[in-house]
């Protein structure tokens, strides 16, 4: 971990959450009853396979040889799973001898296409033929399979995305059965009456997630003035996937980057000396990071892994207590976190795209979750505190940007648009002293920030603060003095 150098470079400026999962069940397609031990795949058009054709180049493959033809880039569990939810819901037939985008229309066919695999393969050649690898249940990842590596039609394999919930006993799948293509719950490791299935994993796969890598640089702008004319490179060793950061109460800042799976943490002091970082969770497995600090000194630190949170604390003295687990549902993709001024921290989760709330009261206790956005449509999302006591949480759907806020009393306001460009990549946002909240979007590699004006509850236009054109992460932090910092990660 190279955080450790700190330059100027000019650049001008231009569930619980564990319930969720229950609640998503009466939302997705459900799975039907399983059938009777024994009972033959074409008996039950909903699962299983019912035949699966031979092996075959993808249509239009130049490969001279089935070897290279079958051979995959290298792809990430993202991009997987894009692929998976491609076939989603437009009508294909389950046909060993037809085809579709190239790869053929059965179960193995169907996974041969999330892979990107140059050939259709069968489920008796996945292993053999050294694209994939027998796995276990503990290591189950978002993008592995789990497999019966029979032949014909006893052979079957289902896509796993996430757990369900705790128990790790019915994760959601997608699966290409006799009746179309699924995305449903699904008993591990498969309805019973079907063979034995087993983890296995892609041997190209890579990652956690899809995030690139970069340097971070943080650039400030003093309450009342204009924003700084150079950025602090914080990072320089372009390995960071992501980043976070928090002001605390007396006046030092503490900025986040997740790399490799590990969380690192540098401390900006109040009169403005970058120290040096220090790894404060060496996991490995996480996929984000988020931050927030309570009135009392109190640093909160949420991780993200697989699919679930946990939270980690920094005294006011400075010394860092153990993980705990504030939510084991198992599909979460995205997080953020805010402290209000009253001392409770609240944590939102983005599962299935919908996004779930849970509060930290100001005695430690966390209660339940609460679903606030039912969209299902959400690819990313921060939040921030009002002076006022509100709570605001902005939500990215379709590249625009929602603003949804709770008043002090804990009532839930509707969602309000305040971008609609559509091209939004990443938000950030930070409730100021002054009242102000600015939301930070990311557009093309730029940074875009608006303020929702405290004395008049007016948002504001949009202003480009930062032209490099390869930002792709970005954090937002405030000091008691009123300092505004924003954080890119390019």
């Amino acid at each position: 971990m190279s955080f450790t150098m700190f330059t100027k470079r000019g650049r001008t400026a231009a569930v619980g959450m564990a319930v969720v999962a229950a609640s998503l069940l009466g939302t997705v397609q459900t799975a039907g009853a399983a059938p009777a031990g024994g009972m033959s795949a074409a008996a039950d058009a909903d699962h299983g396979s019912s035949g699966q054709g031979p092996v075959t180049p993808v249509a239009g493959s130049a490969s001279a040889s089935r070897a290279a033809a079958v051979a995959s880039p290298a792809i990430t569990r993202d991009e997987v799973i894009r692929r998976a939810k491609s076939w989603v819901g437009i009508g294909l037939d389950y046909n060993q001898a037809g085809y579709h985008q190239g790869w053929r229309t059965d179960c193995s066919g169907y996974v041969s296409m999330t892979w990107n695999l140059g050939s259709s393969l069968t489920t008796n050649t996945f292993i053999p033929e050294g694209v994939a690898e027998w796995s276990t249940k503990d290591s189950l990842r978002t993008g592995d399979v789990l497999l019966n590596e029979a032949s014909g039609s006893s052979g079957h394999v289902a896509l796993f995305e996430a757990w369900t919930d705790s128990s790790h006993t019915e994760y959601m799948g997608y699966e290409f059965t006799s009746s179309g293509v699924h995305y449903r719950p699904i008993p591990y490791p498969y309805f019973s009456g079907y063979g034995t299935f087993k983890p296995a994993r892609l041997k190209n796969i890579v990652g956690e997630t899809s995030r690139p890598a970069g340097r971070v640089w943080d650039r400030a702008r003093p309450d009342g003035g204009p924003w700084d004319a150079t950025a602090d490179l914080i990072d320089a060793g372009g390995a960071v996937n992501a980043v976070s950061a928090a002001g605390l109460p007396n006046g030092t800042m503490h900025v986040q980057a997740l790399v490799n799976g590990e969380i690192w943490d540098r401390t900006r002091a109040a009169g403005g000396t970058w120290g040096a970082s220090s790894k404060i969770d060496a996991n490995g497995n996480i996929s984000d990071v988020a931050s927030a600090a309570l009135p009392d000194g109190t640093l909160h630190v949420q991780a993200l892994v697989n699919g679930e949170i946990w939270d980690r604390t920094r005294a006011a003295n400075g010394t860092w207590g153990n993980s705990t687990k504030i939510d084991a549902g198992g599909a979460i993709t995205d997080i953020a976190s805010t402290a209000l001024a009253n001392g409770t921290l609240h944590v939102q989760a983005v599962v299935n795209g919908e996004i779930w709330n849970r509060t930290r009261a100001a005695n430690g206790t966390w209660g339940a979750s609460s679903r606030i956005d039912s969209g299902g449509a959400v690819a990313d999302l921060s939040s921030a505190a009002g002076a006022d006591g509100t709570l605001h949480v902005q939500a990215l759907v379709n590249g625009e940007i929602w603003n949804r806020a709770r008043a002090a009393n804990g009532t839930w306001g509707s969602s309000t648009q305040i971008d609609s460009g559509g091209a939004v990549k990443q938000l950030s946002s930070v409730g100021m002293p002054n009242g102000d909240l600015h939301v930070q979007a990311v557009v093309n590699g730029d940074v875009w920030d608006r303020v929702l004006k405290g004395d008049t509850g007016n948002w504001g236009v949009s202003n480009l603060i930062d032209n490099n054109g390869a930002i792709f992460d970005t954090y937002a932090a405030a000091t008691p003095n009123g300092t505004l910092h924003i954080g890119t990660n390019a």
